[in-house]
C-alpha cells in the first residue's frame, strides 16, 4: 500500500492520498521532471489496491522553450566541445544525429506516458480550474473523466508536439481531435459542448463533493464507468503506440528519414 511517506519525494507533484483516492496536484508549470514524477505517481496508484480513483488537478500548462521545455531532452548538449559547437554555429545547424536522438527520445517518453494513461486500471479524472495549454490538453484528453470550472479554457497548443514531429508521434491522435473540435481557444462551456469536458462546476468545491460520491461506488462500478467511458479512438491508439515501440517500426522510422 502506498503510504504519505512514499508521496513526499516529488518535487514538481504534490501527491496526498485518503481513503480510495490519489489525488496528483501540479503545483508549477510543467518541467521535464513534472513528466517523468507522473509516471512515476501512475504506477504507485496501479500497484495499490486501496486507490480506487485518481484525480490530476493544479497546473496543467507546460513551459515554453529553453532548458525548460518539457520535451526538450538534451541533456547531453552541455557536454560538446567548443570546437563542436564554433563548427555547428558555423555551419548554421546542429549535427543531425543529435537532433534524431533528442526527437526519439522525447517522442519515447511521451508515447510512455500516453500508454500509461490508457491502460492505467483506475478510474482518471482531471479537474482544470485555469488554462489547460498544449501538453496539459494531451494529458487531459487520454483521462476517463475530464471536469472543469466556469472560469478555466483550452488553447490545444501545438508548441510541445514539435520535438517529436519527425519520428511519427502517434499519441498526437487525440490532441489533433481536439484541436479541430476546439479551435485555437475554448472555453470550459464550448468544451462541454465538444465532449472534451463532463461536467462544468462554479466552484471547486463541487468537483470535490462528485468525488466523494464516485467513491462510494463500488470498485466494479467505477470499473464499469471506465469501460463505458472508453472513446472510440482510444483502443486503435493503444493499438498503434505498442506497434510503434516495436523494431519493426523503429526500422519503418529510419527509412522514411533517410528519405528525407
Amino acid at each position: 500500500m502506498a503510504t504519505n511517506a512514499s508521496c513526499k519525494h516529488f518535487r514538481e507533484l504534490v501527491v496526498e492520498q485518503r481513503t480510495g483516492l490519489l489525488h496528483i496536484r501540479f503545483q508549477r508549470s510543467w518541467q521535464r521532471r513534472t513528466l517523468y514524477e507522473l509516471m512515476c505517481v501512475l504506477d504507485l496508484a496501479n500497484a495499490d489496491a486501496a486507490v480506487r480513483l485518481v484525480v490530476l488537478s493544479g497546473e496543467f500548462s507546460a513551459a515554453s522553450g529553453g532548458a525548460t521545455e518539457p520535451l526538450a531532452l538534451k541533456q547531453g548538449l552541455e557536454q560538446r566541445s567548443r570546437r563542436t559547437a564554433a563548427r555547428e554555429d558555423a555551419v548554421g545547424h546542429g549535427d543531425p544525429e543529435e537532433q534524431y536522438i533528442h526527437e526519439k527520445a522525447a517522442n519515447f517518453v511521451m508515447r510512455s506516458l500516453a500508454k500509461k494513461l490508457l491502460v492505467h486500471s483506475k478510474l482518471l479524472v482531471a479537474f482544470v480550474e485555469n488554462l489547460c495549454v498544449g501538453l496539459g490538453l494531451s494529458v487531459c484528453s487520454l483521462c476517463d473523466l475530464v471536469y472543469a470550472t466556469e472560469s478555466s479554457a483550452f488553447v490545444p497548443a501545438f508548441s510541445h508536439l514539435d520535438p517529436c514531429t519527425k519520428v511519427g508521434p502517434r499519441w498526437t491522435v487525440p490532441h489533433i481531435h481536439w484541436l479541430l473540435r476546439l479551435g485555437d481557444q475554448a472555453s470550459s462551456s464550448t468544451a462541454l459542448q465538444c465532449g472534451l469536458v463532463a461536467g462544468v462546476v462554479r466552484q471547486p468545491q463541487e468537483f470535490w463533493h462528485r468525488v466523494d460520491q464516485y467513491l462510494l461506488l463500488p470498485s466494479a462500478s467505477l470499473l464499469a464507468t471506465k469501460r463505458l467511458l472508453l472513446r472510440p479512438w482510444q483502443e486503435s491508439l493503444l493499438s498503434e503506440l505498442r506497434e510503434e515501440g516495436t523494431p519493426l517500426a523503429a526500422q519503418r522510422r529510419r527509412l522514411v528519414r533517410s528519405s528525407l
